[in-house]
């Protein structure tokens, strides 16, 4: 079952993936992510992480499955037994200037249905709370460029 969202931002594609690219910034923008390990750099195909839950504690092995600088990210991650997530976030410049930020995610396995709603809805969160973010360091680096 595939779930999408689409948010736009008058920041950059490469201010949003600043955040978007580097594991280590993700708990900045994902309500669900606390902490992440395994990496200190960008985001690399082919990676393994681990992901610490927020409310939990919890955590979670996630693979990149491909990291595209700037463009895009595909993240696979076992949430519960019986559920696998795969996300797919799509950074598009805009015409109008920012950036268009579609977020997909595939939930599969035998518990994929009652996984699907929290998932779609923890995603897009993500999305607004990345977009909005990313704004506002885009916002804040022109006012120190200005200054």
């Amino acid at each position: 079952m595939r779930l999408r969202h689409r948010v736009r931002t008058a920041a950059s594609p490469a201010d949003v993936w600043s955040l978007l690219g580097t594991p280590s910034r993700w708990p900045e923008f994902d309500p669900l992510v606390g902490r992440v390990r395994g990496v200190a750099g960008p985001a690399v195909t082919g990676q393994r992480l681990l992901a610490s839950v927020r409310t939990v504690g919890l955590g979670l092995p996630l693979d990149v499955v491909e990291a595209v600088p700037g463009e895009r990210l595909v993240v696979r991650v076992a949430t519960v037994p019986g559920v696998v997530e795969e996300t797919t976030w799509v950074l598009t410049p805009s015409v109008k200037g920012g950036t268009d930020i579609a977020v997909s995610v595939v939930v599969d396995g035998p518990l994929a249905r009652p996984a699907c709603l929290p998932a779609w809805a923890g995603r897009g969160l993500a999305a607004r709370v990345l977009a909005a973010r990313a704004d506002r360091l885009a916002r804040d680096a022109r006012r120190a460029g200005a200054a």
